[in-house]
């Protein structure tokens, strides 16, 4: 059977003839615009016997394969006399430098189409014409060739040879991953309670093409019961991609765990993960430029390898791996995993790729719409989410860099400290108040911010490095950043300015990304928003930009009651009271965990506050011989490790670590059987009282929700959940929880507690 495959020219022609090295340099942002502004000026101007846009396609049939090639040239001339087939490339080089034999990948693709028009117009030989033109102005430099044809065919068919070889790779990978999915079956014997639902019901929103909200309690292994339905569901339509979402890398690992297990039950799948930038480099700073990395120097000349060999070896390419290959090929680690992802089955990687649109990669683009979503600990894209969509401005930073550049470039200076003086006014009119909110965007800020980042941009474009560089570089993307936020804000939008001694912080902040999260699910063929704390599912569906028509599976916990006892204290821990509340729970802390022995953590809404009441309890440890362990502010992931470490299933004694709600150890963390033995919570977990989230408070009211509840009661009753679910993991892990506030007795908060938590008993 004939196999078909489709590809652009272009894409084509800069997979086969790739090279040359990563070049981070700062290039500006209107290029594409400028660029296309330009394609129009020289189209418009190139007479009656021009014809813009030529569609241009071929199918070239090679062993099984028939190669369907596409494309649009800029333009065909013709006359009585000849045929000239034109491309138009722009650039910011000096036009006296570029030479005929510059830029290999753009002669490719124009004898792509000189091939084609050949071919289809019965033509022996055509001219073409390769255009240089500035950005700028209108200088444009011309250099002129002529083919045979067949000179074009022996071209093209050695071009569509070697795209073909590593098709051919690609799609015995594909065959073999439809033949191990079909002989795929569950890693384990049975389902655990409430596994199987969650599976099905992931399985049913693939083949419909919908979303689904899935509550699932901790412990009956959400993880495999998304992943493995995906996986059967690959081809079954138009899905061919899974993105594994996640928002730590303690959620990572998690995931390459389970796809190790399909892979070592037979499954043939490539999967990668996505690494931070800063986190995998090899170099001590981060620069991306040939001159200043050998892994940035010649990257394309030596990727293509480095893929065929990762693809014909590897299955699970996880950050060891990547690194591995990467050195090995000598190439960046970051740009080989994000290259890697293209042709693999699953990408497992941060939010951010997906939603930011400051980060989002516009490679991926293609694959969004034939991709299943998992969205890992879906309750942390709420926060998640609005931080990516909304953007802040600092005074200082202009008047840092206006007072760097003063010397040296007048007009921008001026330009720069008009941001400056613009946001001072607020200072100097609004002496009554540091915190004000407006409905609107700035229009005066932005006004004066445009005409900055524009000559920002072209001093930057003239000044590749030197003086004052790195000052104007960070000013012109604080900006671009702004401005960006600026074009979509909308009634969901609230401009926040705070004043802070001599600094104005100007916030465009998003109150609620619920459409802006709508709309990029809807890119995808399928989304589940899964987590053990989607409760209440009313409030999830609403921020996370729920429709009516989706799905919701809500599933309890498959644990038997008998293996957690839950005690409630009766302590205030207000903000009013907290000084009040210190001792107490110190002494609180001291009569229920010093009574047995154990791992046991206990989280606190804050570091001041977990600080205060460790310092009055530290004598209460000294005392009874407790081992103790504090959670710092700032922590490495070896630090973090340790730490985990620390949690010894041999312990004779009592170990008790202290550590911050909704921090990086109260979600994601798995400390089975004796590693941990108890929980305490001391709080509600409220998100601390301000300006923001009052704001956000208020919006939602007038939605017609509970603001207050929106804004901080279901955030922080979620940290609760997310705390206490450290405790039960597995069948067989036993233990008890300690929930310390007043509050817990109260009906609302009570009811936000997982039912097998409800019936605590007083302490």
């Amino acid at each position: 059977m004939m196999k078909k495959l489709l590809v652009s020219v272009r894409k084509l022609v800069e997979f086969v003839m790739m090279g040359g090295s990563i070049d981070s340099r700062f290039t500006g942002s209107n290029v594409m615009q400028e660029g296309t502004r330009t394609h129009q000026r020289l189209q418009a101007s190139r007479g009656d016997n021009y014809e813009k846009e030529v569609y241009l396609s071929i199918q070239i049939q090679i062993d099984d394969f028939e190669l369907h090639i596409e494309g649009r040239c800029d333009g065909v001339y013709r006359n009585e006399k000849q045929v000239i087939i034109e491309e138009i490339k722009t650039t910011a080089r000096d036009l006296n430098s570029v030479t005929e034999e510059d830029y290999k990948t753009y002669w490719a693709q124009l004898k792509m189409y000189a091939y084609i028009y050949c071919l289809k117009n019965g033509l022996d030989h055509i001219t073409v014409h390769m255009v240089y033109a500035k950005r700028e102005n209108e200088d444009e430099k011309t250099f002129e060739k002529h083919y045979e044809l067949r000179e074009l065919t022996m071209f093209v068919e050695e071009i569509a040879k070697e795209y073909l070889s590593f098709q051919k790779q690609l799609w015995k990978l594909k065959q073999a991953r439809t033949e191990s999915i079909s002989k795929l079956k569950f890693p384990y014997d049975t389902y655990r309670t409430g596994q199987r639902d969650l599976a099905k019901a992931v399985y049913k929103t693939i083949r419909e093409e919908k979303r689904v909200f899935a509550k699932a309690a901790t412990g009956i292994g959400k993880t495999i019961a998304t992943i493995f339905p995906s996986v059967i569901s690959l081809q079954e339509g138009k899905q061919e991609k899974i993105m594994y979402l996640t928002a730590k890398t303690v959620t990572k690992m998690v995931a390459e765990d389970s796809f190790r297990l399909l892979i070592e039950n037979g499954l043939e799948i490539k999967v990668v993960t996505v690494t931070a930038k800063e986190k995998i480099c090899f170099q001590e700073e981060t620069i991306c430029q040939k001159e200043f990395c050998p892994f940035a120097d010649g990257y394309y000349d030596r990727l293509k390898e480095g893929i065929k060999d990762i693809l014909d070896n590897e299955r699970l390419m996880d950050r060891k791996i990547i690194e591995l290959y990467a050195k090995k090929h000598q190439l960046c680690p970051f740009e080989f995993s994000l290259d890697l992802a293209m042709f693999a089955d699953v990408v497992i990687c941060d939010y951010n790729y997906f939603f930011d649109p400051k980060v989002r990669l516009q490679r991926w683009g293609d694959f969004h719409k034939e991709a299943i979503l998992l969205i890992d600990e879906a309750h942390n894209l709420v926060d998640r989410s609005r931080e990516m969509l909304s953007a802040s401005l600092s005074k200082s930073v202009f008047l840092q860099v206006s007072r760097e550049i003063k010397g040296l470039d007048r007009e921008l200076y001026l330009k720069l400290k008009a941001v400056n003086d613009t946001m001072l006014k607020w200072k100097k009119e609004l002496l009554k108040t540091n915190e004000f909110v407006f409905d609107d965007k700035p229009p005066l800020l932005i006004e004066v911010l445009e005409e900055a980042v524009e000559a920002c941009e072209q001093w930057l474009l003239r000044n590749p490095s030197g003086m004052a560089h790195q000052e104007i570089l960070e000013a012109y993307f604080a900006g671009q950043d702004f401005l960006r936020i600026a074009k979509v804000y909308n009634n969901r939008y609230k401009t926040i300015v705070t004043i802070y001694k001599s600094e104005v912080t100007v916030k465009l902040a998003c109150m609620d990304s619920s459409a802006a999260i709508m709309d990029s699910t809807s890119k995808a063929v399928a989304t589940v928003f899964f987590s053990a704390t989607l409760h209440p599912l009313g409030y999830f569906q609403t921020v996370l930009g729920g429709e009516e028509h989706d799905y919701y599976i809500s599933i309890n916990t498959p644990f038997h009651q008998d293996q957690i006892k839950v005690y409630a204290k009766n302590i205030s821990t207000k903000y009013q009271d907290r000084q009040n509340s210190i001792q107490p729970i110190a002494e609180a802390i001291r009569e229920v965990f010093h009574s047995e022995k154990g791992n046991f953590l206990v989280f606190f809404p804050s570091y001041e506050y977990l600080s205060l009441v460790f310092e009055a309890y530290e004598k209460f440890a000294v005392e009874d011989s407790i081992e103790t362990l504090v959670q710092q502010p700032v922590m490495t992931e070896t630090e973090r490790e340790l730490f985990l470490d620390r949690f010894n299933p041999d312990r004779k004694g009592t170990f008790i670590a202290f550590a911050v709600l909704g921090g990086i150890f109260s979600e994601g963390i798995d400390l089975k059987g004796d590693r941990l033995n108890g929980v305490g919570i001391i709080g509600v977990g409220l998100p601390r009282l301000s300006l923001e989230r009052n704001v956000m408070k208020e919006h939602f009211q007038k939605q017609g929700q509970n603001g207050f509840d929106f804004a901080y009661v279901y955030p922080g009753m979620n940290k609760v959940q997310q705390a206490g679910g450290r405790l039960i993991r597995s069948e067989q892990d036993t233990g008890f929880l300690l929930l310390v506030d007043d509050r817990y007795f109260y009906p609302k908060y009570r009811e936000l507690l997982p039912p097998e938590w409800q019936n605590f008993k007083r302490k």
